[in-house]
């Protein structure tokens, strides 16, 4: 009896799910007129369309990594510029002293602060502050310049280094950065004429001579890019990058012992991307 019973209730709940379920396709397919069913054919062929695409992005990006990572990697050397580094310059005026005039000594600190916190927009308007309150003050100038070197606004801070100079700013470093500004204008001969000046005054400068070797790399007068090379490794025998730089101008040059003598010596001191070079360029050689 319980069986029959249970027979029953289980053909009535089936029944019952028929039921539901024809209802609820009346109540969520409703009837579209022409117009609407051509509408929806258009929004899913575009969806369809839009995710192959989507597909087949994904696959040329799967390819084209891939490919990349199949190719051999070869080291690119590191930048080379600033070989002195701006923040180091500009900090040396984080605790200036000026008994003429508190307010240029304030400024000039709250702009060294600043630029160090990397605030520079902030650094230029207490530099700009400093001028203001003295306008014959030259480290005022050479401060902002320094900051707008850092911002890339290179003809600007051009001539607040100008203006430093010829308020008699003493600091030699500040014909070292206008070169460097020179540089980055893409002025190599401008560039080369102040690292020049800057040597003169200096005197020992090894990065001053790696850096006219740069300007002559780039002006492809490889002679004297050499050159300049050999004077900074003279001047600072550890100079890794000018021996990686002079090592890779040699081998162009023909001389492929010396040019991989020199790439050697830069992978012992330390420059390890010369090891990717050393490998092409010297596969001959002994490592």
């Amino acid at each position: 009896m319980l069986y029959i019973i249970g027979v029953i209730a289980a053909i009535l709940l089936i029944y019952g799910l028929i039921l539901f379920l024809k209802r609820g396709n009346k109540e969520f397919n409703p009837k579209l007129t022409l117009r609407e069913r051509t509408e929806l054919e258009k929004m899913v062929e575009k969806k369809v369309k839009e995710d192959e695409a989507k597909a087949e992005k994904k696959e040329e990006i799967v390819l084209d990594v891939k490919e990349k990572i199949a190719e051999p990697v070869v080291a690119k050397p590191k930048p080379t510029f600033p070989s002195k580094e701006i923040q180091n310059e500009i900090s040396k005026f984080s605790s200036h002293v000026d008994i003429d005039n508190i307010n240029v000594q304030h400024s000039i600190r709250n702009g060294v602060q600043n630029y160090l916190n990397q605030d520079l927009m902030v650094a230029l308007e207490e530099f700009s502050l400093a001028i203001e309150s003295n306008s014959q003050d030259a480290l005022g100038y050479y401060c902002r310049g320094l900051t707008k070197l850092k911002l890339k606004n290179f003809e600007s801070a051009l001539s607040d280094f100008g203006e430093a100079t010829k308020l008699g700013m003493k600091e030699p470093n500040a014909l070292y950065y206008r070169a460097l500004t020179y540089y980055f204008m893409r002025d190599l001969d401008n560039a080369i004429l102040n690292f020049k000046g800057y040597i003169n005054k200096e005197g020992q400068s090894p990065e001053a001579f790696f850096d006219i070797g740069i300007c002559y790399k780039e002006k492809e007068n490889k002679e004297e890019a050499i050159k300049n090379f050999s004077l900074a490794i003279q001047k600072k025998p550890s100079y890794e990058i000018a021996y990686f730089q002079r090592g890779l101008l040699r081998h162009e040059q023909g001389d492929k012992e010396g040019g991989c003598a020199d790439l050697k010596k830069a992978f012992g001191l330390g420059y390890l991307e010369a090891d990717n070079y050393l490998s092409d360029l010297c596969k001959d050689s002994a490592q």
